[in-house]
């Protein structure tokens, strides 16, 4: 009886003794990984961005308290408060579907209450970058939703 619990035992000790050192080598590997690719993006050419294994959607849902941002940020350009400011992106907003006929959202003087009145605060709007985006410039095509994407993009 003495021999068959010392048996057990060390058993029990030997397998938990193969998962410490399993999980051991598996975290060992994963930080040598993530330090290869700290070291990557640090060391990276070209625009400075390394992205592994993202998706990659062209597609975002945005509420209307979002594309007024947009709106500020961009249209108005009241970004930084600077006439001088080189701004490289370019937005599109239409208050319109895609089924109706554009409403572009282009004069940048409109008052913050008309502009709620105007995007709604509880519309969605779908921010897509376009395809003629290059080194110079990200253009960005911002339209209101439907009810059959705002259900396809949830």
């Amino acid at each position: 009886m003495e021999n068959a619990s010392e048996a057990i035992y060390l058993g029990i000790y030997t397998m938990i003794f193969v998962i410490a050192l399993s999980l051991t080598v598996f975290l060992f590997s994963s930080m040598l990984d993530y330090s290869e690719d700290a070291y990557e993006y640090m060391h990276s050419l070209g625009n400075d961005a390394v992205i592994i294994n993202a998706p990659t959607n062209r597609h975002l849902l945005l509420d209307g308290q979002e594309v007024i941002s947009y709106y500020y940020n961009y249209i108005k350009k009241d970004r930084f408060s600077d006439d001088n400011y080189n701004n490289n992106v370019i937005v599109s907003i239409n208050l319109h579907t895609k089924d109706e006929s554009p409403l572009m959202l282009e004069d940048n003087n409109v008052s913050y209450k008309d502009l709620l009145e105007k995007i709604g605060l509880n519309n969605k709007y779908i921010l897509t970058v376009s395809d003629n985006t290059n080194d110079t410039n990200t253009y960005i095509d911002i339209i209101k939703a439907t009810d059959e994407e705002i259900q396809e993009l949830w």
